[in-house]
């Protein structure tokens, strides 16, 4: 079957990668106990027949998109290894995504196929798991707003005296919303990105030239019409930031993003869980998708990085040469102190949160935080979840909760 018909299918049932909704195997791990939660959470809600149509979605789509996916990732797996069996691979992929969930891409970056990888698959958060996460900071009354609005975010920063990105304007639903007067831009650049949005996504640099703006697609716009605009979408307004001078011969001189992940323990305290420092590079214009990189959380340092388009580690930075291992990140004590604080005196509700932090001159500010974290980066980089303080977090709560 082409390539392109087989995404075509996969795509096309609306549940064929979120798993079966339910475990066919005893949980024997924390995180293994956390998704069989996540896997009840899927199925249940408000509206009993809702939770029964989405099982049921669940258990007719999910053979298909997960032979599709299996057949995909094991085609890759064996065009990099030789000494691997495709039709043996695709039947190993496949099985364990029928009996315990795995995602197949996620057999194929953890290398399970391989016994040093596969003897931890218990121990791994896998993408699909984010329910479970959501399950969690719903029993402890959270309000995924607080997170997902941007706007929002900032105002509670801003009620707590934490360090963040300000907001010059804030466009929803076709008007300005934020601040009261009216949003007319004189500031030399720009940084726009969605309101609701994840990361970059939907994000734009615009830059003064006279009476203009330029955007980095080399649009130029009137700077007196430019809110209008800006009015079409769904978006906040905030200064473009500048990176940490150290941090100059490691990007493409877009912002580079420390991202931390805490989790709150049974006495109301934030814990750090993981972190990474993500680089751009090439045409990228944030760190989206970038060179990600191992922080060893005691001395601060880059210990590994890997470049996520290809796989493969490196050690210096492919547009400058610059040495990539070793690097110490600045103000790596503040930041994880900043996170820990924010998490714990303003956004407590959360059972764990993942923290961009951008690291400027004078020192760390909160771009935003995420309730719906994913793992796999730092997985691919460090290991199982499973084997951090995540776990003895989940098994607190999970016990607390009964």
């Amino acid at each position: 079957m082409p390539a392109t018909w087989r995404l075509w299918l996969s795509d096309r049932f609306a549940f064929a990668h979120y798993g079966f909704p339910f475990s066919l195997t005893t949980p024997t791990t924390p995180v293994a106990r956390l998704r069989a939660m996540g896997f009840r959470a899927r199925s249940t809600g408000r509206n009993p027949l809702k939770g029964w149509l989405r099982g049921a979605a669940m258990m007719i789509s999910w053979p298909i998109g997960a032979f599709l996916d299996a057949l995909r990732d094991a085609r890759a797996i064996a065009t990099a290894d030789s000494r691997v069996h495709l039709v043996t691979t695709l039947v190993d992929i496949y099985v364990l995504a029928l009996t315990r969930n795995i995602p197949p891409l996620e057999y194929k970056l953890y290398r399970f196929h391989e016994p040093a990888g596969r003897a931890d698959m218990h121990q791994y958060l896998y993408w699909t798991d984010l329910s479970a996460l959501a399950a969690l900071n719903a029993r402890h009354g959270a309000e995924n707003r607080d997170v997902q609005d941007k706007h929002c975010f900032a105002d509670i920063c801003a009620r707590h005296g934490l360090p963040y990105v300000p907001t010059f304007a804030v466009f929803e639903h076709g008007r300005q919303t934020a601040p009261d007067r009216p949003f007319a831009p004189e500031q030399s650049r720009l940084f726009v990105k969605h309101l609701r949005g994840k990361g970059s996504m939907g994000a734009e640099r615009w830059t003064r030239e006279g009476n203009c703006y330029r955007n980095t697609q080399a649009v130029a716009v009137p700077a007196a019409d430019l809110p209008e605009r800006l009015r079409r979408t769904d978006c906040i307004v905030q200064p473009c930031l500048d990176n940490h001078s150290s941090l100059a011969t490691l990007t493409n001189g877009a912002l580079a993003c420390l991202r931390i992940v805490t989790g709150i323990n049974r006495g109301n305290q934030a814990e750090f869980i993981w972190a990474m420092l993500i680089l751009p590079f090439g045409t990228l214009k944030s760190s989206t998708s970038g060179i990600i990189c191992r922080v060893d959380p005691q001395t601060g340092t880059i210990t590994r990085a890997l470049n996520i388009w290809t796989e493969r580690d490196i050690t210096d930075h492919p547009d400058t040469g610059a040495a990539l291992i070793g690097f110490a990140v600045p103000f790596w004590r503040e930041s994880v102190a900043l996170v820990r604080q924010a998490h714990a005196l303003a956004f407590g509700r959360f059972f764990s949160l993942g923290w961009d932090v951008a690291l400027t001159e004078t020192g760390p500010l909160l771009l935003e935080t995420n309730a719906g974290w994913g793992a796999l980066h730092h997985q691919i980089l460090d290991g199982p979840i499973g084997r951090t303080v995540f776990s003895r977090l989940v098994e607190e709560e999970l016990n607390g909760c009964g």
